[in-house]
Order: C-alpha cells, then sequence, then structure tokens
C-alpha cells in the first residue's frame, strides 16, 4: 500500500511550515500531534493537530478508502490526505478504537460508545454506560464487551471492585450491563449519601461541558 502519512516527533525546524487543525477554529500555535500527509499527486504537507485532554493519539487507516483517522488526545479528525480541513472533527474525549472487519470502527470514551461508518460518519452513538471511564474494550463477533467504572463502588455496597463489566450487541443494539446498571443497588444501599454523590457528579460533568465547549 502507498504510504499516506508519518507521525513526526515534533515540528519541522526548517522547511514547510505545518498547517494547525483545531477543534473550535481558534488560533493555535502550540506543538500539538503532528503529522506528514502524501498526497495522491506525489505532494506532501504537515498537519500539526490540536491536542484533546486524553492519553489517546493515533492515526488509523479506513479499509479500501482514502480516510482515516487521526486522534489527537482523544480529539478524533476525519481526514483525507489529500485535502488539509478534516472532513469531520469528534470532541468526545476519545479513549479506545475497535477496527470493525467490515471497515467501521467503535470508539470509546470515558462514559460511552460511537460507532463510525466507512465514510467516517457517526452510525450510532451509545446512551450512558459509564460514570467515569471505560476500559478493555474487545470484539468477538458481534459482541463488544468492556468495563464501566462504577464511583458508587463502597464496600457496603457488596460490589467486588469498581469496575463492572458489560456487553453490546452490535446488531441489536442491545446493552447489558455496565456502571448504570447498578444504580438501582446504590440507590437502595446508599440513601441520601447517593443523591448527594449524584448532584456533585452530575456537576462536575455540567462544569466540564461548559469549560470545554462554551
Amino acid at each position: 500500500m502507498k504510504k499516506r502519512y508519518k507521525i513526526l516527533k515534533g515540528l519541522p525546524t526548517y522547511g514547510d511550515m505545518a498547517i494547525p487543525i483545531t477543534s473550535n477554529d481558534e488560533l493555535f500555535v502550540s506543538e500539538g500531534y503532528v503529522v506528514k500527509f502524501y498526497k495522491d499527486d506525489g505532494t506532501e504537507w504537515i498537519a500539526n493537530f490540536q491536542m484533546g485532554w486524553t492519553d489517546t493519539s493515533k492515526v488509523i487507516d479506513y479499509k479500501n478508502s482514502n480516510l482515516m483517522i487521526v486522534i489527537a488526545g482523544g480529539t478524533a479528525y476525519i481526514m483525507n490526505p489529500n485535502n488539509i480541513q478534516p472532513l469531520k472533527i469528534i470532541t468526545y474525549g476519545i479513549t479506545e478504537v475497535l477496527s470493525m472487519d467490515d471497515g467501521k470502527f467503535i470508539i470509546a470514551n470515558e462514559t460511552t460508545l460511537t460507532i463510525l461508518n466507512k465514510n467516517g460518519e457517526i452510525e450510532w452513538h451509545s446512551e450512558y454506560m459509564s460514570w467515569d471511564g471505560i476500559k478493555d474494550l474487545k470484539l468477538d463477533g458481534n459482541i463488544v464487551t468492556g468495563y464501566a467504572y462504577n464511583i458508587f463502588a463502597y464496600e457496603d455496597l457488596d460490589i467486588d471492585n469498581s469496575w463492572i463489566k458489560f456487553t453490546l450487541n452490535i446488531e441489536t443494539k442491545e446493552i447489558e450491563g455496565g456502571t448504570f446498571s447498578v444504580l438501582e443497588v446504590s440507590k437502595e444501599k446508599l440513601g441520601w449519601k447517593y443523591w448527594l454523590l449524584f448532584i456533585l457528579v452530575v456537576g462536575s460533568f455540567q462544569f466540564c461541558i461548559n469549560y470545554f465547549f462554551s
């Protein structure tokens, strides 16, 4: 396959300047995630992607397509190497990515899962599955498994640990398990402490949304 990109260690010290790619159209001059792209006509250009707030940074090729996903600190940029503008930007704070055999992708952030179709468009977005973290995603046939973080995992809840397993059926979009499956247990066990913690968590989510997206 023809080489289409190269991940660089930093901004170039000479030659052509890197083109800043941001998620909010604001001025961006700091060093981000730097990638060199090779166009079909033999020319090349360098992009400096604005970073999100997670530790996930990588480039993923779409199968049988000229598209690719550039994830810079959890922010996903759907790119065509021939264009200097992203086709789509997803600012979900991505932490994990799974490739499917049909060319689609499953992406996870701290609370939900999303399926991207072959054109880099959002095909489906899940309901809330975790309060603050999803890890260990695996794909077996049409079933996705993983673990969702449970902030209500106190000793008096009789829960073994703070990570609750979940499954997602890709065909039916049915979700079993996960953090929100233990909410009723949490209400009964914690009583007023549950609602106090609930208010604090919701307030924190609202603060983050206002801070990052306003």
